[in-house]
């Protein structure tokens, strides 16, 4: 999946041009200089366009000291990264010494450079756009981050450019293979784990190219199938360890986990679940994937009892609340302790992500469930469900039709789903399910 970088000084209108494209109020947007300090990642999906975009913090390109210059650094890693950078100019400001400067600097990176000049609000400020052409460059987007105007134009540039980025209908021409990916922050055991499959499960078939930046798709066989593992970047690349490789992981699991099917979040036992393993288990959710957690590094809690395990998963359970559907491994990649049992989990959650209920036994189930506890009453109204069906598979979708799916509040809507679990299983994977009204409009997902 390719990663654009929005790189520009301060106040130009990085972070609206990254909320309106990630369609989520994810970064500060205020009129002060300097707001957005730290680079900010988001998956998007806009107008049939998939791909990663980062925000960054204002690039001052003289600052020496200080948050400007933690700024500058965090400006230029995300250079270093990016497939393509977003050079973003401000039309009130016009063509300044400082653009001219974080120019020179991209243009020392070697990566595709776009030139996008924000508040074009209407027509008469297109003029406006002419004296940026001084910096050399033969296109230049003109737009407005905050109403919308031009972004389409620059996407499909975009598009022809990194063709991949543009959404396909690729129904039936996924292959068999279960995908696995091994994400988590730096130096919880993702390498280790890695090579023990790779070593122990009926070794090595091949190695493929994977993508840009993840550079290899190992293959082995386990039990006679064959299974893809996807490495992320932070395995690869230990030379380019920094005090900001976090963000290089978050950047490696985002792209891994957009290819899998099953992802691996492994957590190091000894310090268990922290705030970027959420965020991390977060982009798992919003991508539909399932997912197992891996605690590693069990060999090193210290003074273990017959509770410290149960102890410890249900800490776990309660910091991630969102994947009461995700198993618990509890290994250790260097000795090898209960490592073999991951393989065979991933199996079992494959088979629970890919399994399609029929329409007759999802009605029979919903008639039950329904019958034991009644969907909430609008008013004098009764609120019905009428039936149901499995839509897709990978995650399971399901879209339930009611004469009033908007007086459904959200405790019913997570009784069905914990009752699709209790009754069709569906561990290890997120389950979407869509409710319809009589016209068949979709009204909303839980």
């Amino acid at each position: 999946m390719k990663l654009f970088a929005l790189v520009g000084k301060p106040n130009v209108g990085k972070s609206t041009l990254f909320n309106r494209l990630a369609r989520k109020r994810l970064a500060i947007v205020d009129p002060k200089p300097g707001i957005t300090r730290d680079r900010n990642t988001a998956l998007i999906n806009y107008k049939g366009h998939n791909f990663i975009l980062m925000d960054t913090g204002g690039f001052e390109p003289d600052s020496k000291e200080g948050i400007p210059s933690k700024m500058r650094e965090q400006s230029q890693l995300a250079v270093e990264e990016a497939d393509a950078i977003i050079f973003m100019l401000d039309r009130v400001s016009g063509w300044t010494a400082q653009d001219q400067a974080i120019y020179e600097f991209l243009r020392c990176s070697s990566k595709p450079i776009y030139f996008v000049v924000n508040k074009i609000d209407g027509e008469g400020h297109e003029v406006d756009a002419a004296e940026f052409y001084e910096s050399g460059a033969q296109e230049i987007f003109t737009v407005s981050a905050a109403h919308g105007r031009g972004i389409t134009g620059l996407l499909e540039r975009l598009s022809e450019d990194f063709p991949e980025i543009v959404q396909s209908d690729q129904s039936g021409t996924k292959d068999d293979v279960m995908s696995v990916s091994i994400v988590g922050r730096p130096n919880v055991g993702k390498s280790s784990l890695t090579n023990y499959f790779l070593g122990e499960a009926k070794q090595i078939v091949h190695d493929a190219p994977g993508t840009t930046r993840d550079p290899v798709d190992n293959f082995c066989k386990y039990h006679g199938d064959t299974i893809r593992l996807i490495d992320t970047a932070g395995i690869r690349k230990k030379s380019r360890v920094s005090q900001l490789v976090d963000k290089y992981s978050m950047i490696a699991a985002i792209k891994s986990i957009e290819r899998s099917d099953v992802v691996l979040l492994v957590v190091d036992a000894t310090a268990g679940v922290v705030e970027q393993d959420a965020r991390i288990a977060g982009y798992v959710l919003e991508r539909g994937k399932a997912l197992i957690i891996i605690v590693n590094k069990w060999d090193l809690v210290p003074e273990k009892d017959s509770k410290t395990l149960e102890t410890m998963r249900q800490n776990i359970r309660d910091k991630v609340e969102f994947l009461s559907f995700a198993p618990i491994i509890f290994v250790s990649a260097k000795t090898g302790q209960r490592v073999p049992a991951i393989l065979e989990e991933c199996r079992k959650v494959y088979t629970q992500y890919t399994k399609r209920i029929q329409t007759s036994d999802v009605n029979k189930i919903l008639e039950s469930i329904t019958a034991r506890h009644t969907p909430p009453m609008d008013g004098r109204r009764k609120t019905k469900i009428y039936f149901g069906t499995q839509v897709a598979v990978a995650p399971p979708t399901f879209v339930l039709n009611s004469n009033n799916p908007s007086s459904i509040n959200t405790s019913y809507r997570r009784y069905v789903t914990n009752q699709f679990r209790h009754f069709f299983g569906f561990e290890g994977t997120p389950i979407k399910i869509f409710w319809r009204d009589k016209a068949n409009k979709s009204v909303s997902e839980e």
